[in-house]
């Protein structure tokens, strides 16, 4: 998978004055999930915030999942915004690997803060009701330029509760 995108940036004419502070630590969070007694799949919801000038156009991470959780056959993936890119695979140790944002184009515009995609998640048979860590680690963020954005966190945790 290419986490880096190549943009060739000009400069933009402007007068003086002093520049906005610029925030280059991005925030990515995960949402709790809840899969109710009669519900089959449940989603996990990643969300970027506080990362107003970080210019981050493209997250990667590796989901890891407890033996209780699993991931659906197809349509593992659903994206909250418009985005060019977004991708999974299963990586080696059944981890899955995930690509949101723009690895297509040199001039891919920055996400936005807000939802960004939901990864399914389907409670493994037998079901085992009980609340279970999910983890999406090794998360990795860059620009357009292909600069990497400085994230607040490189391993979130999310708690999915199956009654």
């Amino acid at each position: 998978m290419l986490l880096s995108v190549g943009l060739v940036a000009c400069g933009g004419g402007g007068g003086g004055g002093v520049a906005a502070p610029i925030t280059t630590t991005a925030n990515v969070q995960l949402q709790p999930v809840v899969i109710g007694p009669g519900q089959t799949i449940g989603d996990l919801l990643v969300t970027l915030s506080d990362s107003p000038d970080s210019g981050l156009a493209l997250l990667q991470g590796t989901l890891k999942l407890p033996p209780e959780i699993r991931l659906p056959a197809s349509d593992r993936l659903s994206p909250s915004i418009p985005v060019v890119t977004l991708d999974g695979d299963f990586t080696g140790g059944g981890d899955f690997t995930v690509i949101c944002g723009d690895a297509t184009n040199q001039e891919a515009q920055p996400l936005p803060a807000g939802p960004l995609f939901e990864i399914r998640l389907m409670p493994s048979e037998p079901r085992q009701p009980g609340s279970y860590t999910v983890t999406l680690m090794n998360v990795r963020a860059s620009t357009s330029a292909g600069d990497s954005v400085q994230l607040a966190q490189t391993t979130l945790t999310a708690l999915v509760t199956i009654e």
